[in-house]
């Protein structure tokens, strides 16, 4: 684990390629300039209904119908394994 530093901060990566995000999508999702224009597909949530995409103060979140709010890292590793 690296030591936190005073004046550094988290670069935000982009979800499709893993760059530095510079912007943000018509999602709020926050991206690279290469993937401005892709949108975010729909996953569905591990009790089987389709999760949300939303945009916060903290960055990007899924919203589940029956499970409520689900971080982002959480709904992209719900993803990968109903793959």
């Amino acid at each position: 684990m690296r030591k936190k530093v005073y004046g550094s901060y988290q670069v935000a990566k982009c979800v499709f390629c893993g760059k530095a995000s510079t912007i943000r999508n018509k999602q709020g999702i926050e991206v690279c300039n290469e993937h401005k224009e892709n949108e975010f597909q729909s996953i569905k949530c591990a009790c089987g209904s389709w999760l949300d995409l939303k945009a916060g103060k903290f960055g990007a979140y899924f919203n589940c119908f029956n499970c409520g709010n689900i971080s982002f890292r959480k709904g992209m590793e719900i993803r990968e394994m109903m793959k």
